[in-house]
């Protein structure tokens, strides 16, 4: 398993064990009445929250705070009714998720709230030494919780970041080899159009005088010579022809390629069918203008999902991409807008910006075929 899936196992055991000792109370008569019920309501909330924080994928991360807040409001709940002192691990698997949910100065408030209540309850129990033992052992719990989440969740942004990368260098390194193969073609097809394909129409020029100029079986080879030669220039011509009909840029196997890297959003990508780019700055210009929105999605938009299609049409090529982040109220020009906007201007194209706040991200872009 990885970092999270044991992080999630650890969460379900705690929850599982924190309620063993409270629910033998319960059964054997020493809790009863609303406390009985109030504890038992409490105990399925958080079981229940800390589900959907699991397993439920399609979440806004303003949904994800408010189950962890429902797992802290029923953690408190639970130790404020249990006499155990086990009830408060509850909030140690609390202070996991919070560190990725908020700011760290939110988070330690969060915690110091918790721990707060913990020493409160045995305090009013106890006494303050109680409080103080107890509320520092599990004030130290819930640091060494939110220490750990933090670890695992900067392994996996370093991770997804290096996957990205990756997958990045990838996509350059195909669209550089093919720039390299098209330009190779291109110059051998010219070369061949220039020099190889005049000469041969030179002395097919030639032998036609030959042949009016001949007689007798002379005039025969002359002749044959000059077939050859109109021969041997439509095959010089055919070869041009497919070396420039094979310098297309496979921009689709470049994408498909930065997307199977991005963990998440999960990217879908659909390209149209027999889509050709011949000119490499067209297709550089796609490319970057995809591993940006990628790179947008990844670290701001919040996004799960992230949509990019490529169509073709009579007259221009389209990118659409759209993801299912935050949104924006309104679209600021960083950096990276701003590139794009200029690539697909300097191709007589344009791009296109919209969001909303709840309703994601959109990039249309246009370059003219």
């Amino acid at each position: 398993m990885d970092t999270r899936s044991w992080l999630r196992a650890a969460g379900f055991v705690t929850w599982v064990a924190s309620g063993v000792p409270a629910a033998l109370a319960i059964s054997a008569g020493q809790v009863t009445g609303i406390s009985a019920v109030a504890w038992i309501v409490a105990f399925a909330a958080f079981g229940i929250a800390f589900s959907l924080v699991c397993f439920w994928e399609p979440r806004t991360s303003w949904i994800e705070r408010v189950l962890v807040l429902v797992q802290s409001l029923a953690g408190a709940v639970m130790v404020l009714i249990s006499r155990d002192g086990l009830a408060g691990a509850t909030f140690v698997v609390v202070a996991a998720q919070i560190i990725e949910l908020m700011p760290a100065r939110i988070a330690t408030v969060w915690v110091g709230a918790q721990t707060a209540v913990i020493a409160g309850r045995y305090g009013w129990l106890d006494g303050w030494v109680t409080a103080l033992t107890i509320g520092g052992g599990y004030l130290g719990f819930q640091m060494f919780a939110m220490a750990t989440a933090s670890l695992a969740y900067r392994e996996r942004l370093a991770r997804e970041e290096l996957a990205r990368a990756h997958a990045e260098l990838q996509a350059t390194q195909a669209l550089l080899s093919e720039n390299i193969r098209v330009a190779e073609r291109l110059r051998i097809s010219r070369d061949l159009h220039d020099t190889l394909g005049h000469h041969l129409t030179a002395l097919s020029l030639q032998l036609e005088v030959a042949s009016r100029l001949s007689s007798g079986a002379v005039m025969d080879r002359v002749n044959e010579a000059h077939a050859i030669t109109k021969l041997l220039l439509s095959d010089v011509r055919d070869v041009v022809s497919r070396l420039r009909e094979s310098s297309a840029f496979d921009l689709g196997a470049a994408i498909h390629t930065l997307a199977r890297a991005t963990v998440q959003p999960q990217v879908h990508v659909e390209v149209a069918e027999g889509l050709v780019v011949d000119d490499p700055l067209q297709a550089h210009a796609i490319l970057r203008c995809v591993q940006e929105v990628i790179t947008n999605a990844m670290r701001h938009a919040q996004a799960r999902n992230l949509w990019i299609t490529i169509d073709e049409r009579p007259d221009v090529i389209v990118l659409t991409a759209r993801d299912d982040g935050r949104g924006v109220d309104a679209v600021t020009w960083g950096n990276g807008l701003r590139g794009m906007r200029e690539r697909f201007e300097e191709l007589s194209g344009r791009v296109d910006f919209s969001s909303r706040p709840g309703a994601g991200f959109e990039v249309q872009a246009f370059v003219p075929k």
